[in-house]
Protein backbone atom coordinates (compact mmCIF):
# COMPACT_ATOMS: atom_id res chain seq x y z
CA UNK A 1 0.00 0.00 0.00
CA UNK A 2 1.42 3.27 -1.02
CA UNK A 3 2.05 6.06 1.89
CA UNK A 4 -0.02 8.67 0.79
CA UNK A 5 -2.81 7.02 0.85
CA UNK A 6 -6.01 8.98 2.09
CA UNK A 7 -8.25 7.07 4.28
CA UNK A 8 -10.62 9.42 6.08
CA UNK A 9 -13.02 8.07 8.45
CA UNK A 10 -16.14 10.92 9.38
CA UNK A 11 -19.42 10.82 11.42
CA UNK A 12 -22.61 12.01 10.22
CA UNK A 13 -24.32 13.72 13.49
CA UNK A 14 -22.16 11.46 15.68
CA UNK A 15 -18.18 12.09 17.13
CA UNK A 16 -16.02 9.56 16.18
CA UNK A 17 -13.61 8.01 18.64
CA UNK A 18 -9.99 7.34 18.08
CA UNK A 19 -10.67 3.83 18.83
CA UNK A 20 -13.25 3.59 15.24
CA UNK A 21 -10.73 5.84 13.23
CA UNK A 22 -7.85 3.85 14.02
CA UNK A 23 -10.27 0.22 13.73
CA UNK A 24 -11.24 1.87 10.03
CA UNK A 25 -7.80 2.56 8.87
CA UNK A 26 -6.33 -0.74 10.65
CA UNK A 27 -9.24 -2.82 8.40
CA UNK A 28 -9.11 -1.18 5.26
CA UNK A 29 -5.13 -1.86 5.16
CA UNK A 30 -4.99 -5.26 5.58
CA UNK A 31 -7.74 -5.48 2.89
CA UNK A 32 -5.68 -3.03 0.60
CA UNK A 33 -2.51 -5.17 1.51
CA UNK A 34 -4.04 -8.66 1.03
CA UNK A 35 -5.53 -7.92 -2.89
CA UNK A 36 -2.36 -5.74 -3.72
CA UNK A 37 -4.30 -2.87 -4.19
CA UNK A 38 -3.07 0.46 -5.09
CA UNK A 39 -5.50 2.52 -3.21
CA UNK A 40 -6.04 6.80 -3.89
CA UNK A 41 -8.30 7.50 -1.07
CA UNK A 42 -11.01 5.68 1.73
CA UNK A 43 -13.73 7.78 3.08
CA UNK A 44 -16.01 5.95 5.42
CA UNK A 45 -18.98 7.95 7.04
CA UNK A 46 -20.99 6.30 9.86
CA UNK A 47 -24.28 7.32 10.84
CA UNK A 48 -27.10 6.49 13.21
CA UNK A 49 -29.94 5.65 11.89
CA UNK A 50 -33.05 4.70 15.00
CA UNK A 51 -31.52 1.57 16.20
CA UNK A 52 -28.90 0.57 13.24
CA UNK A 53 -25.72 2.21 12.66
CA UNK A 54 -24.93 2.57 8.79
CA UNK A 55 -21.42 2.77 7.23
CA UNK A 56 -20.98 3.82 3.78
CA UNK A 57 -17.16 3.20 2.38
CA UNK A 58 -16.15 4.82 -0.93
CA UNK A 59 -12.71 3.79 -2.12
CA UNK A 60 -11.02 4.98 -5.26
CA UNK A 61 -8.37 2.98 -6.85
CA UNK A 62 -5.86 3.50 -9.38
CA UNK A 63 -7.11 3.93 -12.83
CA UNK A 64 -9.97 6.07 -11.40
CA UNK A 65 -12.21 2.93 -10.63
CA UNK A 66 -14.58 3.78 -7.67
CA UNK A 67 -16.02 0.99 -5.15
CA UNK A 68 -19.08 1.97 -2.73
CA UNK A 69 -20.71 -0.43 -0.40
CA UNK A 70 -22.63 -0.04 2.30
CA UNK A 71 -22.86 -1.92 6.18
CA UNK A 72 -25.69 -1.93 8.63
CA UNK A 73 -25.50 -3.37 11.93
CA UNK A 74 -26.63 -2.18 15.90
CA UNK A 75 -22.75 -2.07 16.38
CA UNK A 76 -20.50 0.66 14.71
CA UNK A 77 -17.54 -1.51 14.32
CA UNK A 78 -19.84 -4.98 12.92
CA UNK A 79 -21.35 -2.28 10.79
CA UNK A 80 -18.07 -1.63 9.05
CA UNK A 81 -16.68 -4.89 9.45
CA UNK A 82 -19.69 -5.59 6.74
CA UNK A 83 -18.85 -2.70 4.51
CA UNK A 84 -15.20 -3.96 4.36
CA UNK A 85 -15.79 -7.58 3.88
CA UNK A 86 -18.19 -6.22 0.66
CA UNK A 87 -15.54 -4.08 -0.65
CA UNK A 88 -12.99 -7.12 -0.12
CA UNK A 89 -15.40 -9.12 -2.41
CA UNK A 90 -15.35 -6.68 -5.03
CA UNK A 91 -11.77 -5.82 -5.06
CA UNK A 92 -10.84 -9.96 -5.48
CA UNK A 93 -13.57 -10.19 -8.01
CA UNK A 94 -12.56 -6.86 -9.88
CA UNK A 95 -8.76 -8.06 -9.60
CA UNK A 96 -9.50 -11.90 -10.90
CA UNK A 97 -11.67 -10.19 -13.94
CA UNK A 98 -8.36 -8.05 -14.74
CA UNK A 99 -5.57 -11.47 -14.17
CA UNK A 100 -8.26 -13.39 -16.24
CA UNK A 101 -8.54 -11.56 -19.26
CA UNK A 102 -4.86 -11.15 -19.50
CA UNK A 103 -4.02 -14.62 -19.26
CA UNK A 104 -6.85 -15.02 -21.90
CA UNK A 105 -5.03 -12.05 -23.94
CA UNK A 106 -1.57 -14.19 -23.39
CA UNK A 107 -3.36 -17.63 -24.63
CA UNK A 108 -4.17 -15.91 -27.70
CA UNK A 109 -1.18 -14.38 -28.25
CA UNK A 110 0.37 -17.68 -27.80
CA UNK A 111 -2.48 -19.34 -30.43
CA UNK A 112 -1.84 -16.25 -33.46
CA UNK A 113 2.02 -16.20 -32.77
CA UNK A 114 2.24 -20.55 -33.35
CA UNK A 115 -0.24 -19.92 -36.16
CA UNK A 116 2.03 -17.86 -37.77
CA UNK A 117 4.72 -20.30 -37.28
CA UNK A 118 2.69 -23.53 -38.38
CA UNK A 119 1.87 -21.18 -41.78
CA UNK A 120 5.12 -19.71 -42.59
CA UNK A 121 6.96 -23.22 -41.77
CA UNK A 122 4.75 -24.83 -44.51
CA UNK A 123 5.29 -23.43 -47.23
Amino acid sequence: MKDNVNIKATGKNIELGSFFQKYNFKKLSSVFSKYSANPISANTVLEKRNVFFKVKLDILIDNNIKFETLGRSKIATLALDEAVENIAKRLRRHYRKIKNHRLLNNRIDNVKRDLERFHLNSY
